[in-house]
């Protein structure tokens, strides 16, 4: 009976020892089964994605204008942002322009042998002009589709915009004070003319101060990543508009780009409200614009 009893206790202790082997060698084929997956996983998707997230931040200045500048588009139901369908697009700005007028005349004047101030005869009038300084802000909430036609991409969106101009002094006057608010609408065209060469055209407008902008850029991928080309701009408001040509430069990557632009640019009356206006065309002046784009 004790051979018996010793026998029983070393089976044990042996079946608990290979228990202990089991258990750890199913442990670690799970260890390895789990690494195994994942390399494979990784090596499935050893292939970029674009994302379905696209974010941009710039600024642009010009004489007496600057202007800092975000927005993000979404892709909500589609697998990346090149991909047709439904576009949710957020943007918001802020800067400062010097604005230009005329408060009436002043003539000169004379003081009389009484003391008493009066026109003096053949006097000469000249415009007294004043300038001040206006803050502006905007935001813009807009819904769109995303739509490719072969090698012509385009874009639009419909929504609603905010525009608020304030002047830094109390004492500063200008035809566009205070905020407003309007129906805004988008398009935007991007057409892969060749391999090597590519032209894209974007209209924006909004009710909010009767503002609206337009830009078309050709491009030519001297590298596969680097496009230089020329651009021409304009924009306006209810109260002027400014033109602007120029060349740029945009760096690609995957999921991202850098451009720059640089050119001159000169103050237009607008042709629906030119008495705001002292003249047709402004002197020529030197602009710049730097944007970078991210997907994340």
């Amino acid at each position: 009976m004790r051979v018996r009893r010793g026998s029983w206790q070393v089976r044990r202790s042996v079946r608990a020892v290979s228990d202990v082997v089991l258990w750890g060698a199913c442990g670690a084929a799970l260890l390895v089964f789990g690494a195994c997956r994942g390399a494979w996983a990784e090596n499935a998707n050893t292939e970029p994605q674009y994302s379905w997230r696209e974010m941009w931040v710039g600024a642009d200045a010009t004489k007496d204008v600057w202007l800092l500048y975000t927005g993000i588009t979404l892709a909500p139901l589609s697998k990346d942002v090149y991909t047709d369908g439904l576009r949710l697009r957020m943007t918001s700005g802020y800067g400062q322009y010097t604005a230009r007028h005329s408060q009436g005349t002043a003539t000169k004047t004379c003081i009389d042998k009484n003391g008493v101030q009066h026109a003096c005869n053949g006097g000469d009038s000249q415009a007294a002009g004043t300038d001040s300084k206006i803050n502006i802000t905007y935001s813009d909430a807009l819904v769109g589709y995303h739509m490719q036609f072969g090698a012509l991409t385009a874009k639009a969106f419909v929504g609603a915009s905010m525009v608020s101009h304030h002047a830094s002094a109390s004492d500063a006057s200008s035809p566009l004070l205070g905020t407003a608010i309007g129906a805004t609408g988008a398009l935007e065209f991007w057409l892969n003319a060749s391999e090597d060469a590519w032209t894209s055209f974007d209209l924006n407008y909004t009710m909010a101060h009767d503002t609206a902008s337009i830009r078309w850029r050709a491009g030519w991928r001297a590298l596969p990543t680097l496009s230089v080309g020329p651009e021409v701009r304009f924009e306006r408001n209810e109260q002027a508009g400014t033109a602007r040509i120029g060349a740029f430069a945009r760096y690609e990557w995957f999921g991202g780009e850098i451009s720059a632009a640089a050119g001159v640019a000169t103050d237009v009356c607008d042709f629906y409200n030119g008495e705001h206006c002292s003249s047709s065309f402004d002197e020529l002046a030197p602009y710049a614009n730097l944007n970078f784009l991210t997907q994340y």
